[in-house]
């Protein structure tokens, strides 16, 4: 009886769908096309051969599942990796992750679409990261007997109460899911309630980074930094982040012996206009491989990371003023005392990890020359907060392994 109101609730929806698609058809076509996004209905993908699908939603997700997808790649070379992405933005970033991988936009959930990609690709593995529950995707999984295999799954209370209000659909599309590997302990037993499922903690692939390791005093010294040198790093500058970091700079610069600065633009197309700030200080470009000036600017990719294993102290931008905020889990890789803006959106889940451990200090544009100045006259506090931002990462580190453990249980 439960399986009949659930297979009754699964074909209203692949109904109603298919007929909010056929009704709005003429609508939508032109303004998926405007914007980029006609693959969203007409899905053009090479067959995988068996391979490995990945979903993923948000270029979060992407950037979390970056270390996880190489890992796969060489563990099995045979399988080919095919990364579908709801964004723009999405499928660029996967699109660079690895050029053995292949990334489309997904479909919009509607059966024939949804049925047409999947036979595209031809997969013989689905990786689902985090929340993303589609019922036509795990519905086809199930007819196909295809395991589906949940990475980093979180709930929160908002999506655990929804889920519940349709739980004999969501177990019924469950019979295709065979691990759910957890970011936290609520996680999995949220998971556990609603799929009545077994699910496993498995911590957070976001804090798995796979950095490369820098001898820090070998680096300084090829920078040109003297041991006895303070270096401040503000990483992924945006606009008005310069200005406000060389105030800082000029006011401490005559308080401090030694004190030096490294600004690594967001964008380094923005040079021209960082470099008119500039104009009356002396300053050296990094693409220009001329020996370090008290202020070295960064204006190529690719060096953000060398600069927070050289620095003494990080400051992470775009958070300052209304950008989001950018990853303050890199200068932790490197056991940092961080400084950030109280703007943080994109990455308050981190920030509040760091928070809780000590590893960080939320500041404000009005504060910054304070809490800098704080900072570099306790090299103890810079430490401690150092070890305590990397333990958040170490806490999560086995979450890699964990993570592949239960992939390779379900590759054929």
């Amino acid at each position: 009886m439960k399986n009949i109101s659930a297979i009754l609730l699964l074909t209203m929806y692949q109904v109603l769908s298919e007929l909010i698609y056929l009704i709005t058809y003429p609508i939508i076509v032109p303004i998926l096309r405007s914007k980029g996004y006609i693959a969203a209905i007409r899905p053009k993908a090479p067959d995988s051969q068996g391979g490995i699908l990945v979903h993923c939603a948000s270029v979060g997700e992407i950037n979390a599942l970056k270390a996880l997808v190489r890992q796969i790649l060489d563990k099995y070379p045979e399988k080919q990796i095919h990364i579908t992405t709801t964004t723009l933005t999405g499928l660029k970033i996967a699109s660079q992750i690895d050029s053995r991988i292949r990334a489309d936009l997904a479909v919009l959930d509607v059966y024939h679409l949804r049925q047409r990609q999947l036979k595209m690709i031809n997969p013989s593995l689905i990786l689902i990261m985090e929340t993303e529950i589609w019922p036509n995707m795990l519905a086809w999984a199930a007819g196909k007997q295809v395991p589906v295999v949940f990475l980093n799954a979180r709930m929160t209370d908002k999506t655990h109460i929804r889920y519940m209000r349709f739980s004999r659909l969501v177990r019924y599309l469950g019979r295709a899911i065979k691990e759910i590997n957890c970011q936290t302990e609520d996680d999995k037993a949220r998971f556990e309630y609603v799929f009545g499922i077994k699910a496993e903690y498995s911590g957070n692939l976001k804090y798995a980074l796979n950095l490369t390791d820098y001898d820090r005093m070998t680096v300084r010294k090829q920078w040109g930094y003297l041991d006895s040198d303070l270096v401040i790093c503000f990483g992924s500058s945006r606009p008005g982040e310069e200005r406000l970091i060389l105030q800082v700079f000029q006011k401490l610069n005559r308080q401090y012996r030694g004190l030096k600065l490294i600004i690594a633009i967001r964008h380094p197309k923005r040079i021209k206009e960082v470099s008119e700030l500039l104009s009356s200080m002396e300053y050296s470009l990094h693409s220009s491989g001329e020996e370090v000036k008290p202020i070295h600017i960064i204006d190529v990719l690719g060096h953000l990371n060398e600069a927070y294993a050289v620095c003494d102290l990080a400051i992470v931008g775009g958070s300052f003023y209304d950008f989001g905020g950018h990853n303050p889990l890199e200068p932790s890789y490197y056991s940092r005392a961080i400084i950030m803006g109280q703007y943080h959106n994109s990455c308050r889940d981190s920030v509040r990890q760091l928070s809780i451990r000590g590893g960080i200090k939320i500041s404000k544009a009005s504060k910054l020359e304070t809490d800098v100045k704080y900072l570099l006259d306790d090299p103890q506090m810079r430490s401690q907060m150092g070890l305590a931002a990397k333990s958040v990462l170490e806490e999560n580190s086995k979450s890699l392994d964990k993570h592949l453990d239960s992939i390779g249980r379900w590759i054929g």
